[in-house]
């Protein structure tokens, strides 16, 4: 599969899905979740399969261990949300507000972030493999010891990103805005445009040793 294009999820038609209501446990498949208030609900090893959530409200949930496929989350908040330790496959995230967002030491294979607010969000020690941001704002997130491969960051915000022993392949940074924080060499086996190259010379410099004087 070409870079950054990552695999949809496998969610039937709206009409064809089955209308969630909270029933105390969140095991979830082949459902419709809509505009339902489920802040700071706790859930940890929930699994949900081949269903979409609209305009849903989970900021400050808990679900670490989480177990997400062919599941996409439109309008919905997610901030604060804890997926620490989840598992995520084919799942798309669109419009979605995840300021403080925590994914840390999570599987992500195939997903898309389109257009989402992921400011301060956590990523520590995570695994990303061919996932796709689009137009995203990741300014002030942690990505300290994650493993990020064939992943493209298209039009996104990446300032002050902590990026100490982060280790990358085939990483696609061009079109974006890049600031990182911390150790700079960590962004060997990213690609980036001219550009951004004149932008990172001195972060490049000072991360290698080399003294630039004029």
């Amino acid at each position: 599969m070409p870079l950054g294009v990552t695999e949809k999820p496998d969610v039937l038609d709206d009409e064809d899905l089955t209308t969630w209501t909270p029933d105390g446990r969140f095991d979830i498949e082949d459902a419709l979740v809509g505009e339902l208030d489920l802040a700071d609900l706790k859930a940890p090893g929930a699994r949900v399969l081949r269903s979409r959530f609209a305009k849903t409200r989970l900021q400050g949930a808990r679900l670490r261990s989480i177990r997400l496929a062919d599941v996409q989350f439109t309008d919905a908040d997610l901030s604060n949300a804890d997926l620490g330790g989840g598992e995520l496959n084919r799942v798309r995230f669109e419009r979605c507000r995840m300021t403080g967002f925590k994914a840390i030491e999570a599987k992500l294979q195939d997903v898309a972030f389109v257009r989402c607010k992921l400011d301060l969000a956590s990523l520590r020690g995570a695994k990303l493999r061919n996932v796709t941001l689009e137009d995203c704002v990741l300014d002030d997130a942690d990505v300290t010891a994650a493993e990020i491969r064939e992943t493209r960051f298209d039009g996104c915000s990446l300032r002050r990103v902590l990026i100490d022993d982060a280790r990358m392949r085939s990483v696609d940074l061009r079109g974006s805005d890049v600031e990182p924080d911390g150790d700079v060499t960590a962004l060997r086996g990213a690609t980036i445009d001219p550009v951004q190259l004149v932008a990172l010379g001195p972060l490049l410099a000072r991360g290698l040793g080399i003294d630039v004087r004029d």
